[in-house]
């Protein structure tokens, strides 16, 4: 801050003629740029550089009553100096200023948009589930081992579901209910919903709306799939006409793990 004043008392100090008339030809320069910048009538020329040049001409103007040639010419470098730094800076604030008022905007109509988006879908139950489901995977729970879980279990509305090859050795594994709740358990003290399965065979995995996500469906000819969209999927097996549960993706891989009966 005192570099202004330190090369303005040097000038003054040295006071040499041909110092004093390169000054004093800068200064000439500077009020002929100000007169030209002064009858323009562009946006940059009045409101921006018109305004630097008129205030060092000013105190050029006040600056004449120094007799000391040297001490005047120093006094007017040390002035334009501090007017050149002062209309930086202000530069500087102008544009940082517009810069985060744009920023703010913006972030403003992003914000409008998300929130006009979540509000008018026809289901906000399914804007807030998407929402919580990414919330999840933020902290790490893919649930992956309930998708299987909840396929696994998969079987006829209404009915209960058993695990096993054959009639000799199947045990209770859970059970459909006729809303298409999925149950895992084997009585109905210890059971827990782990799923659902909608009208369109779409396949739930969750215990609620608000924490249930996707994870595969069963078409109208009993095959199970296993993905949350028709690019992603894969056939993971099929339940019969006669309620028998086949897991694999083909007639040449499949083999029975239960039965879906009552």
């Amino acid at each position: 801050m005192i570099l202004p004043i330190v090369i303005g008392g040097i000038i003054a100090a040295i006071n040499t003629s041909s110092v004093n008339n390169l000054i004093e030809t800068s200064e000439a320069w500077v009020r002929r740029t100000q007169k030209f910048f002064s009858v323009k009538k562009n946006w940059f020329a009045r409101y921006l550089f018109n305004p630097l040049f008129w205030a060092i001409v000013s105190f050029y103007d006040w600056n004449n009553f120094f007799s000391h040639q040297g001490l005047k010419n120093g006094a007017c470098v040390a002035a334009t100096l501090y007017i050149l730094a002062a209309w930086c800076f202000l530069i500087y604030l102008i544009v940082f200023v517009a810069f985060t008022i744009v920023a703010i905007v913006i972030t403003l109509v992003v914000i409008y948009f998300i929130l006009t988006a979540v509000l008018s879908s026809s289901d906000n139950t399914s804007g807030f589930k998407q929402g919580f489901e990414k919330g999840k995977n933020l902290v790490g729970f893919s649930g992956k081992k309930n998708e299987n879980n909840v396929i696994d279990n998969v079987g006829l509305k209404g009915k209960n579901v058993y695990s096993g090859t054959n009639w000799f050795y199947e045990e209770l594994a859970g059970r459909v209910d006729k809303e298409g709740n999925i149950y895992k358990g084997t009585n109905w003290f210890s059971e827990e919903k782990i799923g659902r399965i909608d009208s369109d065979g779409n396949i739930y995995s969750g215990t609620n709306f608000f924490n249930e996500e996707s994870v595969g469906r069963i078409d109208k000819e009993g095959n199970l799939y296993k993905g949350s969209n028709w690019f992603s999927e894969e056939k993971t097996g099929r339940i019969d006409k006669d309620g028998n549960i086949i897991k694999g993706s083909n007639w040449f891989n499949e083999e029975k793990t239960g039965r879906a009966g009552g």
